[in-house]
């Protein structure tokens, strides 16, 4: 005999009412982390994202309960290292250590990737930003931005940029257009330090690099800073105006690093490893020392990161559009 469904009490009725409803993917978020995290780095260890993803990651384990282990995974302009990642499972576990050319630059300059960064990638927390700077030799015989526009105006052809990638390219690109399109002859490099000692001879008149790089040059009086690529001054060096400051409007271009995660990851995963990190970026001894390599920390929510990289896509493609730089 087959025994017949007994109805539910009153009581039983209240309490599954009670109950929370199960949402898709709510139990594998409160699961988190339920292994060590990888963060991905897509150049070679001891650069400025290498430093800066480590020092996060290492603060980061604590607080989540699990290792954070950093692995550099080099080569092709950050490409292998960010297509490891949006291939990853989207669990959370895995995350990239991402910065302008692998997130933004790269889709305007390749014409074929194994990865698309606006539909394989999300934001999680825009960590820092490293200005860019212009610098000039200190035998050069201007000391702002406008004189050296005037300069260039009136020797055209005659002075050169130097570029050792593709993003120290579109930083002077950039400057080029919106200066009102200077004649300035590029001279390729395989490397930043080459190009350094020519600047510092007076063999190149200009580069447009990430400040931190030039510091020591810049207390020593052999190279001089005309402006930075950002928007507001940088704190390592307060005297030198924002390129809109110095004339040039619409200018802006900085290094960033961002932690980004595979497109899928549980917003509740982000926002947590957000949490976090803003909680680092507070600690004193962090801020120290990101302000020491030349770094300004930031922070943020997933969305702020989201938001930033919508922006940061449109600049580089206008630079690449406005340098009429074809596909490779």
């Amino acid at each position: 005999m087959i025994p017949t469904r007994q109805p539910l009490s009153r009581r039983a009725a209240f309490a599954l009412l009670a109950a929370p409803a199960l949402v898709p993917g709510t139990a594998r978020a409160q699961a988190w982390p339920a292994r060590p995290l990888r963060v991905i780095v897509p150049f070679a260890p001891g650069g400025a994202t290498d430093l800066i993803a480590r020092l996060v990651a290492d603060n980061l384990a604590g607080p989540l309960g699990q290792q954070v282990v950093v692995e550099n995974r080099a080569g092709a302009f950050g490409i292998i290292g960010a297509d490891a990642v949006a291939k990853a499972a989207p669990d959370g576990h895995t995350l990239l250590a991402g910065s302008p050319g692998p997130m933004a630059v790269n889709p305007y300059v390749y014409r074929t990737l194994p990865y698309d960064p606006e539909r394989d990638l999300v934001g999680v927390s825009l960590v820092a930003t490293i200005p860019y700077v212009m610098v000039v030799p200190a035998t050069l015989p201007v000391s702002s931005v406008q004189e050296f526009v005037a300069l260039a105006r009136a020797r055209p052809g005659s002075m050169n940029f130097a570029t050792s990638g593709m993003a120290s390219r579109l930083t002077v690109e950039m400057f080029r257009a919106l200066a009102g399109g200077l004649e300035l002859e590029m001279v390729q490099y395989r490397g930043g330090a080459p190009a350094r000692t020519d600047l510092l001879a007076g063999r190149i008149q200009l580069v447009i690099e990430q400040a931190p790089s030039f510091l020591e040059d810049f207390r020593s009086g052999r190279l001089r800073a005309l402006a930075v690529g950002t928007t507001r001054r940088f704190a390592l060096l307060p005297d030198v105006p924002t390129m809109q400051e110095a004339g040039v409007p619409g200018y802006e271009a900085s290094a960033w690093l961002g932690y980004a995660a595979p497109a899928g990851t549980p917003m509740e995963v982000r926002r947590r490893l957000a949490t976090e990190i803003d909680r680092i970026l507070a600690m004193p001894a962090i801020r120290e020392r990101l302000l020491s390599w030349g770094a300004e920390p930031v922070g943020g929510t997933p969305e702020d990161m989201d938001r930033m990289l919508v922006a940061d896509r449109h600049r580089w493609s206008e630079a690449v559009r406005l340098a009429g730089i074809e596909k490779e």
